[in-house]
């Protein structure tokens, strides 16, 4: 009961806190003729143009994005969206998908641990996911000019030749779909005009950082056909290196790996990118619009990097070692740590760097007595995709649009996850991913346009391939696991214009879909043990009588599970124009993550499927521009409902597939996905733009995040999960803020410098949540000075990035219970670059 009034209690103050801040903000914008200037309502704009539609010297300009289904100013848009521009990416030096994320509140968006390889760790307000595997589904929904990407694997775009990055907050279930529950982030290319205009990059930076990057509009028949050619190439050397133990410290019975006479194996970190695309855009009339998208991707990158940061003493025979050094004692592993966070488990002589590696990528002695086991570190992408989008105006006020895509992408991707020469846990991982996407939407103006009114249907058809080699002590085995998936989806969204300055929104989508998970558990060829008589003729089981460690997996060979589920989601919500420039709004809206199957049975009855994950979240916001748009000021509030969620387990619960079968004899060991726990999400938002003066643009955003459990299943509980539990990745402040000063002279062109902070405090990267996985707040800075000529044609701009030289890690791998090590992601350390660009 106390707790049931607790949370009442809460809510009421919330809800009053909320109220108190929407009726100071009203009171604030009120004054109109001294505080708001009155503008016209945005023009009709094709959809993904980028507008600046500004009508004062100064003020700060408006960015059109396309989140409800319709060309729209994002200071009328009742969502929480943050929207960057070409030239805002341009000036900070963004480069890829993660670097979005220090620009937008509540939101995560990081390279991936090294056994999920070419990824993206996405998370908005706290929901996203953490596992690449195929079996579970994205948190945060990644969109390339409309077209769902429903990977995490390989989803770390290069940011080339984009008109805008949308980044929508809150559960997006019936604007975008399936596993959106957290969110999505929506990437738009220039489209081709026909101008003639291009331009030429290029870029040379730290650790030999090379970037050219072009792109050139194509006129093809006068009015009518148009084409634009995109291209970019990026390469740059590791800021790991990785070194030959046995050189570094002669006399160690370790044995050496081949080093050259610096010691050196190699590098991890490098990047070896070249990527492409070709746009044909044709307008035969005042009706129709085609447009015709390809591209291609070969990304040689070398692996993660990681170095080891602690060892300890697992207090029981060592699984692994080599001449008698082992990764079962501290004493054993910690001569492998050149630098730690730990005191003194910083034992190194060598270097006491935090950017080295004794990692091999070899097993020299895998448990099952096969050969020695050696592959290359790489974190690689390769393949491409298409899409055709044909936009269709039926009537003055009716119009159809369709989209239809094909994506297919290979990555590969090696995980020395011990980080020492002794082969304590190496995985190799290459996983093929094709999806086939087709979208149709009705929008139709009804009565003179009060009234907005979208209908539509989605299709994808997923096939993910995972081949992998599992060599991580007792274990070894190949894993060739197929997992198809469908999804059928219809949705529709209205937006009525209640009066001149209200507006009502209402949106609801069903959701079908349909994932079978087919296991394949393989021995290694060569194993030393007794085969299998029906094990597959190529790649035999080893029976009981041979090596434990491929009986434990083999059982599933050649099982599947399937998971097959409904969702329906909606949104409603009411936006109040009070002036031209400012508005408030209140939503309710709900997504999902898509369910699965276990993933990593140890027996066939362990082979249950999960449900979805929901949201419903209640939200309040107000966009503003004041002073003649010289101030903007945009806020939200929001809570959310958070339940089914999908959550590891150590002890499996009883198959219902098998009611005869007693639980005891399958309940453990056991690696299951569940649904165990319930949670809630609050917290808010703001950004802020200011230009005080014509020349100087300020900005600042600010976001504050409370997620935690409500209630937990016993299951949940045995595996280390607790209500105090902190969420992954879950900060509970970020903040940013940046200056740039735009210096014009009367004939050497324009000079910008920039400067840009970043604060992130304290998070965790996993659960449960140890001293070990817990990475500390971390405040960066970063530094541009840009120059353009007087006629706009040439620019150079230097850019520094982590300007201090700050020392942190992205992510931290407890696996103490495994191999007695924690091992640490280091970020790159200070950069620069410098870019010359030509424009046509």
């Amino acid at each position: 009961m106390t707790d049931r009034i607790n949370a009442s209690t809460w809510r009421k103050t919330w809800l009053l806190k909320s109220a108190a801040l929407t009726t100071f903000a009203t009171v604030l914008a009120f004054p109109g003729s001294t505080w708001a200037q009155t503008a016209q309502s945005p023009a009709e704009e094709p959809q993904g143009a980028a507008q600046n539609t500004a009508t004062t010297e100064g003020a700060i300009g408006e960015i059109v994005v396309t989140a409800q289904f319709r060309a729209q100013n994002v200071q009328r848009t009742p969502l929480a969206i943050t929207a960057l521009s070409a030239e805002t990416m341009s000036a900070q030096g963004l480069t890829n998908v993660s670097d979005i994320a220090a620009q937008a509140p509540n939101v995560v968006l990081q390279p991936a641990q090294a056994g999920a390889g070419p990824s993206v760790q996405s998370f908005i307000r706290g929901v996203g996911q953490v596992d690449s595997n195929p079996a579970v589904s994205p948190g945060v929904g990644t969109y390339i000019d409309d077209v769902y990407y429903g990977s995490i694997a390989g989803a770390n775009f290069d940011l080339v030749d984009l008109d805008r990055v949308e980044v929508l907050r809150g559960p997006q279930g019936t604007l975008a779909g399936q596993n959106s529950i957290g969110g999505s982030v929506k990437l738009y290319s220039k489209k081709p005009t026909g101008d003639g205009s291009g331009y030429v990059a290029l870029s040379y930076g730290r650790f030999n950082n090379v970037r050219v990057n072009a792109a050139a509009d194509i006129p093809l028949v006068r009015d009518r056909l148009f084409m634009r050619i995109t291209g970019v190439s990026d390469s740059k050397d590791g800021y790991v290196t990785r070194y030959d133990f046995a050189c570094t410290h002669p006399g160690t019975a370790v044995p050496s790996f081949g080093s050259s006479g610096d010691c050196k194996l190699g590098t991890l970190g490098g990047k070896s990118v070249t990527a492409g695309r070709v746009q044909l855009r044709w307008v035969p009339s005042d009706t129709l619009e085609v447009n015709l998208a390809g591209d291609y991707i070969n990304d040689n990158s070398e692996g993660t990097p990681q170095t080891l940061l602690y060892a300890q003493n697992q207090g029981q025979t060592p699984k692994t070692s080599i001449n008698g050094v082992s990764l079962g004692t501290a004493s054993g592993a910690s001569q492998f740590i050149s630098y730690s966070p730990y005191g003194a488990y910083a034992t190194d002589p060598y270097s006491k760097s935090a950017y080295v590696s004794y990692a091999t990528y070899c097993d020299p002695s895998p448990s099952d007595k096969t050969a020695a086991y050696c592959v290359q570190p790489r974190s690689a992408t390769h393949g491409g995709g298409g899409s055709l989008t044909i936009d269709y105006k039926i009537g003055d006020h009716v119009s159809l649009k369709s989209i239809t895509a094909y994506r297919r992408q290979r990555m590969d991707y090696v995980d020395d996850s011990d980080t020492t020469p002794i082969g304590g846990a190496l995985l190799t991982n290459a996983l093929t991913y094709r999806e086939f996407t087709q979208e149709l939407r009705l929008n139709a103006g009804l009565f003179d346009n009060r009234i907005n009114l979208t209908l539509g249907g989605f299709y994808m058809n997923e096939k993910t391939k995972l081949d992998s080699r599992i060599d991580i002590p007792p274990f070894d085995f190949l894993g060739r696991d197929r997992v198809p998936a469908t999804t059928y989806a219809a949705f529709g969204n209205i937006d009525w214009k209640a009066t001149d300055k209200l507006q009502l929104i209402g949106g609801l989508r069903y959701s079908k879909q349909e994932k079978t998970f087919n296991f394949g558990r393989l021995g290694v060829p060569g194993s030393v043990a007794g085969f299998h008589p029906d094990g597959p003729p190529y790649f035999p089981c080893p029976q009981a009588g041979g090596t434990v460690v491929n009986v434990a997996v083999c059982p599933v060979n050649g099982l599947s599970g399937t998971f097959k589920g409904d969702n329906v989601d909606y949104r409603v919500a009411a936006q109040y124009q009070w002036t031209p420039t400012f508005m408030t709004y209140a939503s309710v809206a709900t997504g999902f993550k898509g369910g699965g199957v276990n993933p990593r049975p140890y027996n066939l009855y362990q082979v249950i499927p999960f449900d979805p994950e929901r949201l419903t979240s209640y939200e309040i916001g107000f966009k503003s521009d004041l002073f003649d748009r010289r101030l903007r000021v945009n806020a939200s509030l929001f809570y959310g409902n958070y339940t089914n969620l999908q959550l590891p387990v150590s002890s499996c619960p009883a198959n219902p597939a098998y009611p005869n079968v007693p639980l005891a004899s399958y309940a453990q060991p056991c690696s299951a996905l569940l649904n165990a726990g319930k949670a809630r999400t609050q917290g808010g938002e703001l950004e802020v733009t200011a230009r005080p003066i014509d020349k100087l643009t300020l900005q600042g955003t600010l976001g504050y995040l409370d997620i935690g459990f409500k209630s937990l299943q016993a299951a949940a509980i045995s595996a280390g999960t607790t209500l105090n539990s902190q969420f992954p990745l879950a900060s509970k402040w970020k903040a940013s803020a940046s200056a740039q000063y735009r210096i014009d002279t009367e004939s050497a062109g324009a000079i910008t410098p920039r400067l840009d902070m970043t604060y992130q405090s304290s998070f965790y990267t996993s659960i449960p949540n140890t001293t070990f996985n817990k990475v500390p707040g971390y405040t960066l800075l970063n530094a541009s000075l840009a120059w353009e000529a007087p006629d706009g044609k040439w620019m150079v701009i230097g850019n520094l990035m982590n300007l201090t030289n700050k020392l942190y890690y992205y992510a931290l791998l407890d696996a103490r219970a495994v191999n007695g090590l924690v091992t640490g992601f280091p970020a790159a350390p200070r950069q620069w670059r410098i870019t010359v660009k030509r424009s046509f």
